[in-house]
């Protein structure tokens, strides 16, 4: 999220349009602990905060609770406020919600004040808009957004959270464990940034790539005479064909499937010529990543495929891009990296091998 100053606090906040009303969450640090555990004080200053600020209170409770902490409630005729604090924490949660002109945001200065807090986050709820935002990207106090019109399919498998979504401006984007895995908008600039050095590969092996969208770029070249896919997870398949237009492309003779992890499903290659081998994986957690990169690598280079192709994250982030590089140089002679802008995704690296050694 963005940062502003409101006071003499550090404060990250969203802003959004809103037609019924403006609800503000707000995370409170570095408050007096005396003052957030005065429950009696604590009921003074919301009152103030509300007659200051021009609202209309209209009933206020609070429970102080032992041995520490306070919560305080306060009914509107805008709507409400509430407040819990954490004097071990030196932390206060605070909700507020108001309708019509009057705003949220004074009652938050006022009481910020008095807290004493050093920081504030805050960010609001959109009431009344009817309109769904998805995080498509978080990271180091940098977050971005996509508006979501339709949620067109979730479920559940045995490995992953699947989730096919309409956007305003990305158009139909799948989501694995809430992460954006393609977008219709632009997965061809990824596409082809991956098969960039295809060449005059006859046969070409896909390490994951479910929501087929690589496939359906290769089916289009007629001099490719077969398509290896290595897939754990079926049931992407099945939400590929149904809702990211990949029935054609599986319906393919030139493809063959098999299912289960990469690491072990290669070894049925064997006996083929694969001419390059093309990884589109979900990012693993470093300490899995390692152990995945290497044994792939390894079997990769088992069946005797002499050039690869692979994504490797954001550019930004060196660990998955680091485990990549060291499993490869221990069987390629020739790496090279890139990087590509994507709109949806943002700058990532693509790393190419070539050249057993």
């Amino acid at each position: 999220m963005a940062k502003a100053k409101l006071g003499k606090a550090v404060v990250n906040h969203t802003k959004r349009s809103y037609k019924i009303g403006r609800e503000i969450v707000a995370d409170l640090k570095g408050c007096d602990p005396r003052v957030i555990d005065d429950v009696q004080l604590l009921k003074r200053l919301v009152q103030e905060a509300i007659r200051t600020t021009k609202h209309h209170l209209l009933d206020i409770t609070a429970r102080k609770f032992h041995p520490i902490g306070v919560t305080v409630l306060g009914l509107l005729a805008e709507s409400h406020i509430s407040l819990h604090t954490y004097p071990e924490l030196n932390y206060v949660a605070i909700d507020i919600f108001t309708c019509g002109q009057n705003k949220p945001e004074p009652i938050l200065e006022y009481l910020q004040e008095k807290f004493g807090a050093k920081e504030m986050y805050w960010e609001y709820i959109r009431r009344g808009v009817m309109r769904q935002w998805k995080t498509i990207y978080e990271n180091d106090g940098y977050k971005r957004e996509i508006e979501v019109q339709k949620v067109l399919h979730r479920r559940e498998t045995p490995y992953q959270t699947i989730e096919v979504v309409r956007a305003k401006k990305l158009g139909v984007c799948l989501f694995s464990n809430g992460i954006l895995q393609m977008a219709t908008l632009d997965t061809h600039d990824y596409d082809e940034q991956m098969i960039k050095h295809l060449g005059d590969a006859k046969t070409v092996l896909i390490v994951g790539g479910g929501d087929c969208s690589i496939l359906k770029e290769l089916v289009q070249y007629k001099g490719i005479k077969s398509i290896y896919m290595l897939e754990q997870d079926q049931q992407v398949i099945e939400v590929a064909r149904k809702y990211l237009g990949a029935a054609a492309a599986l319906r393919d003779p030139r493809l063959k499937m098999f299912y289960g992890n990469a690491t072990e499903t290669i070894s049925y290659l064997k006996d083929k010529e694969v001419d390059v081998a093309l990884f589109d994986i979900i990012n693993y957690p470093e300490h899995k990543a390692k152990r995945f990169y290497e044994k792939l690598f390894e079997q990769l280079a088992a069946i005797g495929c002499p050039r690869f192709a692979t994504q490797a994250g954001q550019s930004g982030e060196k660990e998955e891009r680091n485990v990549i590089l060291s499993s490869a140089k221990k069987y390629y002679k020739n790496i090279e990296s890139e990087d590509k802008y994507c709109f949806s995704t943002g700058m990532l690296k693509f790393i190419y091998g070539k050249g057993l050694k």
